[in-house]
């Protein structure tokens, strides 16, 4: 049993048939006479091992071992032995009935020996006590009332085996059994054992159990071997009963069933308290708990069910989710009211909390108007709660979806869309911040391509002034000093050069010294270990080698940097003392005598020649430099080009994700289909093409419509990423004043476009449209007769749509009446048989008016509310296997009783 013990039903193994020493063959074999010896805290210690919940003590034609069972239970109990765990026994009887076959007895659990014993009597049995050798005087039908009239249960063993009525009867004693309306099941081993003709002719399906029929505590019939699943609320003949009369719904046989039907989602609402509502809570605290697979909230109308549903909403956060077209109808559950006539449902007291689950884990979830409180608690060991952080949406998943809200999901794509991505297989998010980093990244290599490109349009000019800078040095060399200006200005150049190249190493001592620096490691805090504790010592040592060693290597850098700082000293000596340099001075020196005859010959501005130098050197400096902008461009262009082929195969990405994943999660589905269209979110392509003109309005003739006139009525939606291309290429054209196919129809729309910032363009380069939804329903469960969604009723609407937000995830769902507008066909072939399948992946909390939904739906749980004096209350809680919540749903439920008779027998039995 699972260590959370959850409200309403779960599963139990339960083994039918088991046998005690009590029955002459226990232990059959060369060890008999030892294990004949076994105690009964023994024999149970047996099944608690092998993990059995229930057990029926079945020994032949005897019950002497019952109530010494019982009272070692208990003191296996109260002797804490380190195997006990719990388990309940159902006194019970293999009888061998007139004929030879073998029946099973199950009573009460509060049963005991002696009840076996009158049950012996009142058969008529006058055998052996323990032996199967003789039968009983009564026929099989006559004990079979007997036993329903005492309240038992009848079990035909080992059907398909010597002594089982298929075995054993034929004919009119067969057919006298198979009328019986006195067996509740039939014990089969082998499942696919053929049943007489006669059982098939009179399409009986009765339900199968299976028992080890251990008569050894170890070998291929043993306790635990052989058993079968039982959905209860809790153990009890009555539910029992309605398992075995439920059928498929509520018992697996452990040879047809593998693993755990316990097992859930590791995601579930356990509890929601509110204190201090306008009509919940007040005085005493309103709690629900809830179980881990379907749970149904029911009541009469403004008996609070939305309310708490709503209720959830607000604490988990999820009003954002709720349509703009809805918010107004909802407005009243987040409001908290100040006088008698506004209609909000908090007080400005109202404290809601909620218990979630994940992964085995407590949260507490907690909201009130001041958010004066912790927003999540989490559980610890001890049973505390310690504060902790985190976004409650991020954290705590879950699904809400009222009526209303399906119909609008169905009404507004686009919100559907929604939905799908944020399925783990889409992962938008994922996505939506690889395709921000990219559009960013585009955007930044448009603006840097700008910025060279302007500064590339004085290259013309620069060039001009250049030459004519050359043509006036030429001048100045053809006075007859040509040799000395020509060599003053290329030493300039060369001194000019050497400076650019020494500045490009000079620092590097200093930055090794940097190096040495960054490499030594900081010590270890203080705090975190103690010196006297040998083992922490021994690893402070080895930290203190480790840092020894690092100093060592940076130590080595130091001399690195200092032998850098010697490599600079010497090369400013080398360049002092060299040849070079005195032919740099000597040019110097004849350039200021040319200067001065310059002069005497009157030259003007003897400096001219000086400054031409510098300029022509200047100009020829930002010559290379265009040309290094030149190169830089064209690397730019190229990336602008992988980043925005890069934009498109992740704007397709997108649409595949998506693809993939409805296909895998509709794949054979019967009732809905749901077909992604790239780019072809008609509703929203106009208003997003405005957006990037910066035009909400206006120029309607060009920017045009859908299913209209202009740009966007080119647009052939077979192929919608083909016609966004077009419209882009047409508005550059238009803003460039090229020639295109496309010819405006409004000056000013020229004109406009013109004068947008060249950044409006590149924001049109990374618009894609986004994708549509094209859903298709049937009403027939065989897939066929698919049609469009927009051609449905709001309830075909729903139950579309419903269909797909079932099919995927394994967060908690809730749903608000989620029969409204469905007809009864539809609840029960869309609604029951996905509620069956996807509660045992997900928690589903419902409300709902219909008893089809709860009762054919099998919720494990089911709270009844109510309103006395304003105030909700619940009437009753638990199974379905209550009395009092069967005659709940039958009495406020549309549909009540006819949805018993649908799926069970159970109203006669529980209501008669």
């Amino acid at each position: 049993m699972n260590e959370y013990a959850w409200v309403g039903s779960r599963w139990w193994k339960f083994d039918f048939h088991a046998h005690t020493p009590a029955s002459e063959d226990y232990g059959k074999g060369p060890n008999q006479a030892i294990l004949k010896q076994r105690t009964p805290e023994d024999w149970l210690l047996d099944y608690m091992r092998a993990g059995i919940d229930c057990v029926a003590i079945t020994d032949h034609n005897s019950g002497a071992w019952i109530d010494r069972l019982k009272e070692a239970l208990r003191t296996l109990e109260e002797e804490n032995h380190p195997d006990f765990r719990p388990i309940y026994l159902f006194p019970g009887v293999e009888l061998t009935v007139n004929g030879g076959v073998h029946i099973l007895v199950i009573l009460e659990p509060q049963k005991g020996t002696s009840d076996i014993d009158t049950l012996l009597g009142t058969a008529n049995f006058l055998g052996t006590k323990g032996s199967s050798e003789t039968c009983t005087q009564s026929s099989f039908i006559d004990i079979a009332k007997k036993v329903v009239e005492l309240g038992g249960i009848v079990i035909p063993a080992h059907v398909d085996q010597p002594n089982g009525i298929f075995h054993e009867f034929s004919g009119i004693t067969l057919e006298q059994v198979l009328n019986s309306n006195c067996i509740s099941a039939i014990e089969v081993y082998d499942p696919s054992y053929c049943k007489p003709q006669l059982y098939i002719d009179k399409k009986l399906s009765w339900t199968e159990v299976l028992g080890s029929d251990a008569h050894h505590p170890s070998g291929p019939k043993s306790p635990g071997s052989h058993f079968t699943w039982v959905k209860m609320e809790k153990p009890s003949l009555e539910g029992l009963r309605l398992a075995l009369l439920d059928g498929p719904l509520s018992i697996k046989r452990s040879d047809n069933f593998s693993g755990n039907p316990n097992d859930h989602s590791p995601l579930f609402i356990e509890e929601i308290e509110v204190s201090n509502a306008r009509y919940m809570g007040q005085g005493n605290t309103f709690k629900v708990r809830f179980n881990p697979w379907l749970n149904a909230i029911i009541g009469g109308r403004g008996t609070g069910k939305s309310t708490l549903i709503e209720f959830l909403r607000l604490a988990l956060q999820r009003k954002q989710e709720i349509p703009e077209t809805l918010k107004g109808d909802f407005e009243k559950y987040y409001k908290a009211y100040q006088s008698r006539e506004e209609d909000g449902l908090l007080t400005n007291n109202t404290l809601i909390k909620v218990l979630y689950q994940k992964d085995k884990t407590r949260f507490r979830i907690q909201w009130n108007q001041n958010n004066n409180i912790a927003s999540i608690e989490q559980e610890q060991q001890d049973g505390t709660w310690v504060n902790t952080t985190g976004d409650i949406i991020q954290r705590f998943p879950v699904r809400i979806y009222s009526q209303k809200q399906i119909f609008e999901l169905a009404r507004d794509p686009h919100s559907l869309l929604k939905i799908i991505d944020e399925a783990p297989e889409v992962d938008y998010h994922t996505w939506e911040e690889q395709w921000r980093e990219e559009r960013t990244r585009y955007l930044s290599l448009c603006a840097r391509a700008r910025e060279i490109e302007a500064g590339l349009a004085g290259e013309i000019r620069l060039k001009g002034e250049f030459e004519d800078t050359k043509r006036k040095l030429e001048l100045f060399e053809k006075l007859g000093h040509a040799n000395v200006l020509k060599i003053y200005h290329r030493r300039l150049r060369q001194r000019h050069g050497l400076e650019k190249w020494e500045g490009s190493w000079a620092k590097t001592g200093n930055l090794i010294r940097s190096i040495a620096r960054e490499i030594i490691p900081p010590l270890v805090e203080d705090n975190l270990f103690e010196p006297g504790d040998s083992l922490e010592r021994n690893i402070l040592d080895e930290i203190g080698k480790i840092s020894e060693r690092l100093k060592a290597i940076a130590q080595k850098i130091e001399e690195l940097a200092a032998e850098a700082d010697r490599i600079w000293n010497e090369w400013l000596q080398i360049k002092t003392g060299s040849i070079w340099m005195k032919s740099v001075e000597e040019a110097e020196a004849k350039y200021k005598e040319l200067t001065d005859k310059l002069k005497e010959q009157g030259v003007n501005n003897p400096d001219d020649y000086s400054m031409l130098v510098k300029r022509l050197q200047d100009l020829e400096d930002r010559i290379k430099d265009l040309d290094l902008r030149r190169r830089n461009l064209e690397d730019i262009q190229n990336q602008k080009t992988q980043s925005k082929a890069r934009l498109i195969e992740l704007r397709r990405e997108l649409t595949e994700r998506r693809k993939r994943f409805l296909n895998n999660v509709l794949r054979d589905n019967p009732y809905v289909q749901i077909e992604v269209i790239p780019y072809a979110a008609k509703e929203t392509v106009e208003k997003e093409l405005r957006e990037i003109l910066g035009r909400e309005s206006g120029f309607e003739r060009d920017i045009g419509s859908i299913d209209g006139e202009g740009l966007l009525g080119q647009i052939s939606w077979e192929n919608p990423e083909a016609g966004i291309e077009i419209i882009k290429n047409q508005i550059r054209c238009i803003a460039t004043g090229q020639a295109c196919d496309y010819e405006a129809k409004d000056s000013r729309f020229i004109n406009y476009l013109q004068k947008r910032p060249p950044e409006t363009f590149d924001h049109l380069d990374c618009w894609f449209p986004e994708d549509s939804l094209e859903v298709r329903y049937s009403t027939t469960s065989n897939g066929s007769d698919f049609r469009s969604i927009r051609e449905g009723s709001p309830g075909q609407k729903t139950a579309a749509l419903l269909a797909f937000l079932f099919l995927y995830g394994d967060e908690p769902i809730i749903l608000d009446q989620p029969e409204d507008d469905l007809d009864n066909q539809l609840i029960y072939n869309l609604i029951v048989t996905q509620l069956r399948k996807i509660k045992h992946n997900r928690q589903v909390i419902v409300v709902t008016h219909n008893a089809n939904i709860v009762v054919n739906g099998d919720a494990e749980y089911v709270v009844s509310l109510f309103v006395i004096n304003g105030q909700t209350y619940k009437r009753c809680e638990g199974s379905l296997q209550k009395e009092k919540v069967r005659n709940e749903i039958c009495d406020i439920m549309e549909g009540g009783r006819d949805a018993f008779k649908l799926r069970y027998r159970r109203i006669t039995i529980g209501n008669e």
